[in-house]
């Protein structure tokens, strides 16, 4: 198996590498990837030198350096320097230094080399300053010092996308914050010059990570990134280019949300011959490879491309209307009620959706007839029961149409507990972004652990998951002229909501209690909004009142200038109201059972410092080849000390077994009761089991103070208050498969003797 994921990540490698190289050389985008790098002495660019729409945040300090500075060693040597999120970002440097010294230095991603090779520069004679002419990306930088160089100071010049976060999600449970915001991270870090797949590996503009990078533009920055979205409506469609993700995007959920978002006309006059060419006479069907999603090779193909055809198709249709061309209704009727009337009988199974491309149902193809409206009501629970409960072949970009699927059969609190529990890892991790597969485990010809997966990547949808599904907040009609707010809280209790429209800010606040269900609106100028009270948490509902305003009770009773009151349907109560702030309250009794205790809000424990550390294992320190691209990468034992996640030490001699250790001598006496281990890079190399022992001397050592297994991703040891020098933690298990090892340890004193 270790040799088959190998060749396969080698396939893999050479595969990004020219389809990187082609896409640059089609796009213009900057200098050849591939090509060498360089630095500039005494220079510091300014925005005058940036490309048009990127801004130059200015130069920072890092939030923590492995070593004091000034510093010198007699040896060549390494500075770790820790960034306070993962960014787009140039290191610079002050040193003291002869003429003709190499300084190297990169971001402690490993996957940036894909792309930018560690620039290298030559000192001059007396005090400088350096600065990388490229930018990298990550949450660290890492220097390589030569023997007799004195660094004076470092920092780095943060660069970007010329947008700002203006948009806000804030909940009662801390796990879907913590979501929205990595979301929100990895959507600004994904894009520049254009929407990236991932700002280190590829930086390549697929259709389909571009569609929920588009979709949490409108719900998260402002009016600048509308240009991104704009450009990329307006791209010239590549049918040979995965065509699967042209699917993804022609529909609902890509050109017509711009066009919802913006109102944008004459953008979707411009694309829609070519929209039109594309779904009626280019796309092939019945291409069983056609590319749709990683995730588990169990992609039900055949039934995909037929939903997502109907949902464009019908999105034709309105742009049909939209830009005037009406003739064209005939012949995309033709083709939607030929697709309709042939669905059931080809793919129905009497309890879910199959074709005969697949032995086993599908999640993906299951939710996209719900979301296509293939699949009638009286089929949704059958679906729900026999495949979207207990199956999860979706990779974290597909399962965005799961969420929609739930959440539109009324199975919100199934979508919630499914996002939660799909994305665990990666809230638990200390990684400020989302990545590009649940658990770093990539299952698409076989099920493996890809060392060569990002850890920043573009299509991760929660941020319009929890706008759009959640809070309920979208528009009725383009630009924002009517919008909606009709709540799906699930089991949350609070939740407040700023979307920065082309119309201004739409900000929302949804609270609930036994007794009690409000949501409190503002509606800008030039739009109307709809609000919705959800009749599903009351057992019982015996009033409803606008800005304290008694409104219904059990029937209409009064109004209140500035609303109209629309009845009951679908699920909720309808006031739709003019710009200003609006109250809307519910009074009755309200059911609160929760399946799921909210996270709550926890000051980070602070761990001891560890810069003067040293670490050792029962092997030497060594480098590995990392992944198919065989980057040498160093995993010596004092990388898990430099307090970057991203660089490790791991025993790459064997897979785990009983007897390897890994040792801290922290230099003098400390007290301590917790050590957490990271190894969030190598997700699965936590270790089978443990033990943990202490010692004054490094030579004899106590009983072990804790025992126990390994977490994915993160473990968190706890024991009875320690007092000593050195801490040792030895390997008790084996793992016939993955090695171990350690990215980063953290020794904590948590409670007081």
């Amino acid at each position: 198996m270790v040799l088959t994921l190998m060749m396969n990540l080698i396939l893999r490698s050479f595969a990004i590498c020219s389809l990187v190289a082609s896409f640059f050389d089609a796009y213009g985008s900057g200098p050849n990837p591939f090509s060498k790098m360089s630095l500039s002495s005494e220079v510091h660019q300014d925005q005058r030198s940036l490309r048009p729409g990127i801004k130059d945040y200015g130069l920072k300090n890092y939030l923590r350096l492995t070593k004091t500075l000034p510093h010198r060693e007699d040896r060549p040597w390494k500075l770790v320097c820790r960034l306070p999120y993962n960014c787009q970002f140039q290191p610079s440097i002050k040193v003291i230094a002869q003429a003709g010294q190499s300084l190297d230095f990169n971001s402690t991603n490993p996957l940036v080399q894909y792309l930018t090779p560690t620039e290298t520069c030559v000192t001059l004679a007396g005090t400088h300053t350096y600065e990388a002419k490229n930018w990298v990306s990550g949450e660290g930088a890492i220097y390589t010092i030569p023997a007799g160089v004195t660094v004076q100071s470092v920092q780095y010049r943060e660069t970007g996308f010329d947008t700002q976060l203006v948009g806000a999600f804030e909940c009662n449970d801390e796990d879907f914050n913590i979501l929205w915001r990595r979301a929100a991270r990895t959507a600004y870090l994904c894009m520049r010059d254009h929407f990236y797949d991932c700002p280190d590996r590829e930086r390549v503009g697929f259709w389909g990570d571009g569609t929920p990078e588009l979709d949490q533009c409108f719900y998260l920055f402002d009016k600048n990134s509308h240009v991104l979205c704009k450009d990329l409506v307006l791209r010239k469609l590549e049918p040979s280019f995965y065509p699967g993700q042209h699917l993804e995007f022609l529909g609902e959920y890509g050109l017509w949300f711009y066009y919802m978002q913006t109102g944008d006309e004459e953008s979707l006059s411009k694309v829609y011959e070519a929209t039109k060419e594309f779904l009626l006479k280019t796309y092939k069907f019945g291409n069983k490879n056609t590319w749709f999603d990683w995730g588990k090779d169990i992609k039900d193909t055949s039934v995909i491309e037929n939903c997502f055809e109907v949902i464009d198709l019908e999105t034709l249709r309105k742009a049909a209307v939209v830009t005037h061309h009406e003739s064209d209704l005939p012949t995309i009727d033709a083709r939607i009620r030929e697709i309709r009337s042939q669905f059931n009988a080809k793919y129905w199974r009497g309890s879910f959706y199959q074709s005969s491309d697949v032995n086993t149902p599908d999640d993906r193809a299951n939710a996209m007839a719900i979301n296509a409206g293939l699949a009638e009501p009286s089929k949704w629970e059958s679906i729900y029961q026999n495949v979207l409960s207990k199956t999860s072949y979706s990779s974290c970009f597909f399962d965005r149409w799961v969420f929609e699927a739930l959440c539109k059969i009324g199975k919100q609190d199934q979508a919630m507990l499914r996002m939660v529990d799909r994305y665990r890892t990666m809230i638990e991790s200390r990684v400020s972004t989302l990545w590009e597969h649940y658990d770093r485990w990539w299952a698409s010809w076989i099920d493996a652990f890809d060392e060569g997966s990002s850890l920043n990547h573009g299509w991760n949808p929660p941020a319009i998951l929890l706008g759009k599904e959640i809070a309920g907040v979208r528009p009725v009609e383009p630009g924002w002229t009517t919008f909606e707010v009709m709540p799906n809280e699930t089991f949350l209790t609070s939740i407040k909501i700023d979307v920065p429209t082309v119309k201004g800010h739409v900000k929302a606040q949804i609270k609930k209690s036994t007794k009690h269900y409000s949501i409190l609106l503002d509606v800008p100028s030039g739009t109307s909004g709809i609000i919705g009270i959800p009749t599903r948490p009351f057992s019982e509902l015996n009033s409803l009142s606008v800005n304290g305003k008694t409104v219904w009770n059990g029937s209409e009773s009064s109004s209140v200038p500035g609303t109209t009151f629309l009845g009951e349907s679908n699920g909720y109560f309808r006031f739709k109201v003019q710009p200003g702030n609006w109250l809307v309250e519910g009074k009755g009794k309200l059911v609160l059972n929760s399946p799921k205790q909210p996270r709550q809000v926890t000051k980070p424990e602070v761990p001891l410092d560890s810069r003067t550390w040293t670490a050792t294992a029962s092997v030497p320190d060594s480098s590995s080849p990392f992944s198919g691209a065989k980057i040498p990468i160093d995993y010596s034992a004092n990388n898990a000390l430099d307090g970057d996640v991203w660089t490790g030490w791991r025993d790459m001699s064997k897979t785990q077994y009983p007897g390897q250790w890994f040792q801290v001598d922290m230099k003098r006496t400390q007290t301590f009761d917790k050590v957490v281990l990271d190894n969030t890079w190598a997700l699965w190399d936590s270790p089978k089991s443990y033990e943990v022992t202490v010692s004054d001397d490094g030579q004899h050592w106590s009983a072990p103070v804790a025992q126990g297994e390994g977490h994915l991703g993160i473990t968190t040891i706890n024991f009875p208050i320690q007092t000593a020098r050195y801490l040792r933690i030895t390997q008790s298990g084996t793992d016939p498969l993955y090695h171990w090892s350690i990215f980063e340890i953290d020794v904590i004193k948590s409670k007081h003797p």
